[in-house]
């Protein structure tokens, strides 16, 4: 049970982004201090999955140090995922682990990395929208044991002094460059995710640079080897620049300061790569020699068992008195051993049989006594050399026929082999693409019967409900879950928040002065959908008119979208949704207008009590939506007033949309998104008008 408890407790990271050479000794760090340390999987759909699944708080996003362009446009689209995959996922903190070139400055403009200023720019945008907390932390050229020839200056300069190559000069040897030990850089990076820095932009790096000629003396003093500079003129230089990063606010954050000593970490760093070297020299000598070992054994094993056969047919000849024939059975066991060289290896090692064959059937036969211009004229023994040739022939033929079967068999299965691994690759793309297009079809949002259903729900002639549903609907239409619906008050000066929905759009000012907003204005004049692409700040990435009339009614606003949904496909959406809901809007205004008799006590706005029944159940449904909506009751003392009077009174003291109607016992007043201080407020003005008015809990 402690056992459970303590891995309840544990803290949770994940490591995503480019791979360094130093991933294996941050995730040692983490799992030494007690964390669990995941990775980030190849595939966005795992990572999203084990998000999902583990709930991890904590992201660790590193930059690709290498100035790659193909990487680096890689890497942004990446980071975009990785952030909406955080946001969508509620990450409590990101880490991003920067470059000293993303530092911009006078003395460093060759040095400065563009797209890792505009990562950086990027993810502290997507903090203050995403409202998660993002630390950048700049690392200068990270060095030490784990490292390969393409991980940085000092990797590549070490290995080449190992392979004796010669390094092109650098082009500055006056602008310092700074190199952190990767221990200490490690370490710095556990202890800001462990103190929960959040916010900060730290700098890790030794404060202390060194030029071209010191960084080429500090090589040389560790790895006691010649200079590693061309001195030929015209040989191609390579950036040395890169800006010193000043420590002091990770020094002062985090008690962060450099543990390793310059000159050791660099003999660490070089004991590691000579021993890297030896034993990858030390493994490729022994593949080649596992290499030509099984190809001298592959080539060398027909001979040597046709030289075993060679021997067994000799001894079986001197068993049988200088005769290859055995007399009981009048078989050459020549034939035997022919066939089965033919038969195993083909013709070659059955025509080296042969050859032995007849050496040996002619050597018993002078060892009978025979000589060797009479085996020449004897018919029989003509024959018996002819059969032998016959039967390596044959059997050498027929065992290459077969390995050539065999061979163009297992060719055309290769080819099989790989046409269907093609024909599995096309398949598996047109099936995702069918999924994928499936899934928009019958369950994305732009399903025509998901759409139908969605919008269904404003099929109504009640303003007040099509207000509501317009959020809901909006919401469902576009994925998005913050709305607020503002309506344009009477003189078009104004504007009143009437729907929220989400926690971001509660931070938003429940009145909006058109003046005040040029998307407003713009939205008032143009009748088209806004979008921030500047990423102003207190502005809607979306907003969108509704309109009644060739009039400005209302305006939705949209707050929090994701990376994924700045695009012109959900600007499309946003206008034909508005549209519709323009359209049900208008017709509930048409409606209304054919029932004011019925719906207004005659001559006022004043609602009967059956109206006011239905406003105050939509009410209802709208704190529903909400979450929260206070709703203020106020009951009219009617003495000495008639309806009309009333309404006069109240026609320039309440706002429009505020509500007057008949309960079973007197008038009542709804304040909808009204505090107590509001309230106090608009029973004084009433107080002014001559209306009387008392906070109760409910209509009666």
């Amino acid at each position: 049970m402690a056992g459970k408890q303590e891995n309840q407790l544990k803290h949770k990271v994940m490591l995503t982004g480019a791979k360094p050479f130093w991933d294996n000794q941050l995730e040692r760090l983490f799992v030494k201090e007690n964390w669990d340390f995941f990775r980030a999987a190849g595939s966005l759909e795992q990572t999203r999955e084990t998000l999902r699944i583990y709930n991890i708080p904590v992201l660790i996003y590193v930059w690709p140090a290498e100035r790659m362009a193909a990487e680096r446009i890689d890497a942004l689209q990446r980071l975009a995922d990785i952030l909406a995959l955080a946001y969508e996922y509620e990450v409590e903190a990101v880490y991003f682990i920067s470059t000293a070139a993303a530092v911009k400055g006078d003395a460093a403009q060759r040095a400065a990395d563009g797209m890792a200023v505009v990562a950086e720019t990027a993810v502290r945008a997507w903090s203050q929208w995403a409202v998660i907390p993002v630390t950048i932390i700049r690392l200068p050229e990270v060095y030490g044991p784990d490292s390969k020839a393409q991980d940085g200056l000092v990797a590549r300069t070490l290995y080449a002094s190992i392979k004796k190559e010669i390094l092109p000069r650098m082009d500055d040897e006056t602008t310092p460059r700074d190199f952190l030990y990767s221990a200490d850089a490690v370490h710095g990076i556990y202890r800001a995710v462990a103190r929960g820095c959040q916010g900060e932009v730290l700098n890790l790096g030794t404060g202390e640079g060194l030029t071209a000629g010191a960084f080429a003396e500090w090589i040389k003093e560790v790895t006691e080897l010649p200079g590693i500079y061309d001195e030929e003129k015209g040989f191609k230089s390579f950036p040395y620049v890169q800006p010193v990063l000043e420590n002091r606010t990770a020094q002062q954050e985090l008690g962060w300061q450099v543990k390793y000593d310059r000159k050791e970490a660099l003999a660490q760093t070089w004991n590691y790569i000579q021993a890297k070297v030896e034993a990858d020299r030390l493994e490729a000598q022994k593949r080649v020699r596992s290499i030509r070992w099984r190809k001298w054994y592959k080539d060398f094993i027909p001979y040597g068992e046709n030289a075993i056969g060679a021997v067994l047919m000799a001894g079986v000849a001197y068993l049988q008195h200088g005769t290859t024939i055995n007399p009981q059975t009048q078989l050459d066991v020549n034939f035997v051993y022919i066939g089965t060289m033919g038969l195993l290896y083909g013709k070659r090692q059955s025509f080296l049989a042969m050859v032995i064959s007849i050496v040996i059937f002619i050597a018993a036969s002078l060892a009978r006594g025979g000589e060797l211009i009479s085996l020449i004229y004897v018919p029989e023994n003509i024959l018996h050399l002819t059969a032998y040739l016959f039967t390596a022939a044959l059997t050498g033929y027929f065992a290459d026929a077969r390995r050539f079967e065999r061979e163009s068999m297992e060719w055309q299965k290769r080819q099989a082999g790989e046409r269907q691994n093609f024909l599995r690759e096309i398949y598996e793309e047109n099936l995702a693409v069918k999924d994928k297009l499936y899934r928009q079809i019958v369950n994305s949002d732009d399903s025509i019967g998901r759409l139908y259903r969605i919008i269904k729900r404003l099929d109504s002639v009640e303003p007040e409900n099509i207000f509501t549903q317009a959020a809901a609907v909006t919401a469902q239409i576009l994925n998005v879950d913050n709305i607020a619906i503002y309506v344009v008050g009477a003189d078009g000066y104004y504007l009143r928040q009437k729907v929220r929905m989400g926690k971001m759009t509660g931070r938003q000012p429940r009145s909006l002065r058109v003046a005040d907003h040029s998307y407003l204005q713009n939205i008032m004049q143009s009748h088209a959908v806004f979008v921030n692409r500047e990423l102003v700040k207190d502005t809607p990435d979306l907003a969108a008119p509704i309109v009644y009339q060739d009039k400005v009614i209302a305006v939705i606003t949209i707050f929090g979208l994701r990376f994924e949904q700045w695009s012109l496909y959900q600007q499309n959406l946003l206008s034909i949704t508005t549209r519709l809901i323009s359209a049900s809007m208008a017709r509930a205004y048409r409606y209304e207008q054919g029932i004011q008799e019925k719906r207004f006590v005659s001559g006022t706005r004043i609602l009967q009590a059956e109206e006011f029944q239905k406003i105050i159940k939509e009410l209802e449904n709208r704190r529903q939506l909400q979450g929260e909506l206070p709703v203020a009751v106020l009951k009219v003392d009617m003495s000495g007033m008639d309806y009309t009077e009333l309404d006069n009174r109240l026609s320039h003291v309440i706002r429009n949309e505020d509500f007057v109607g008949l309960g079973n016992t007197g008038v009542y007043i709804l304040l909808p998104d009204a505090n107590p201080e509001v309230t106090a407020m608009v029973q004084k003005r009433l107080q002014g008008a001559g209306v009387i008015a008392s906070v109760c809990e409910a209509v009666d």
